[in-house]
């Protein structure tokens, strides 16, 4: 056991959730990443650090989960931070859109959120302190075509995130949640982003991660200046919100892309939860 504060970040072997980690260990933390590849995962913790370990976690898996929880306070210390990276998004026509993929996007993206959250909130409740990071999507402010079921999932997230904040106050433990735009990790493969609205990296989004730890705001936009113009926007009549995202090409995101490209990251996926 040890002193130092404890992280656990789900989807933490590569993009988002790995630079997460690579940042917390930088601050002094102790990090668990936890991912679906468990070789993967333990090279990519192996590689940043020894205060960094990693596991199997599929957190579609509650009995994984919980057993997951109980090892990592049993074996490393207690969990000061959950950081709940993990996610997919596949884009395309809705109405094209395989049924299995669609509920794998809910159950991963939110159901898996939902379940893992209550696995690890009642240790953070009897300690009275902690912090939980969600990360959800700029989409689940702004829905945008193409991601119809992404961005509900992460409009969920978001409203989960902040009925949870309100019931979580005074407890010691706060929920905070970020919104980053699209970013450039395999999750937007072959995708270009409008020249208005360019793609972030995963220093931009680890960064706004750490912000939320340190007693930043409830909700985090990556860039920051994208909230409040997102916000805005939706005060707008729809037809004046449909015009601007025709003038801006918001659609390219999640119609557009590399049919290759955006098929050949579906396929991971669909490896990868079977």
């Amino acid at each position: 056991m040890t002193s130092q504060p404890l992280a656990v970040v789900t989807g933490g072997a590569r993009g988002i959730g790995h630079r997460i980690a690579v940042d917390l260990e930088s601050r002094g933390y102790r990090v668990v990443i936890g991912d679906l590849d468990e070789a993967a995962t333990r090279a990519a913790a192996a590689a940043i650090g020894p205060a960094v370990s990693g596991l199997r976690l599929d957190i579609t898996d509650s009995a994984l989960v919980a057993a997951a929880i109980d090892t990592i306070e049993t074996t490393i210390g207690p969990i000061s931070v959950w950081i709940n990276n993990a996610g997919i998004m596949p884009t395309g026509p809705f109405a094209a859109q395989d049924a299995a993929l669609a509920r794998t996007v809910v159950d991963v993206d939110y159901t898996a959120l939902v379940s893992v959250t209550s696995a690890v909130l009642p240790r953070l409740l009897a300690r009275r302190r902690g912090v939980i990071v969600n990360v959800a999507s700029a989409t689940g402010l702004k829905p945008l075509a193409g991601l119809a079921v992404y961005s509900g999932a992460k409009a969920a997230v978001i409203g989960f995130s902040d009925a949870l904040r309100r019931e979580l106050r005074g407890t010691g433990v706060t929920v905070r949640v970020v919104l980053p735009n699209l970013v450039s990790t395999p999750m937007g493969a072959g995708i270009t982003p409008p020249r208005l609205s360019p793609a972030v990296t995963p220093a931009q989004v680890s960064r706004a991660v750490i912000r939320a730890v340190d007693s930043g705001p409830f909700a985090v936009t990556v860039p920051r200046v994208l909230g409040p113009i997102l916000r805005f926007s939706r005060l707008l009549p729809t037809g004046v919100q449909d015009w601007l995202d025709d003038r801006i090409g918001t659609d390219r995101i999640g119609l557009g892309g590399d049919p290759r490209a955006r098929a050949a990251y579906e396929d991971g996926i669909t490896r990868a939860v079977d």
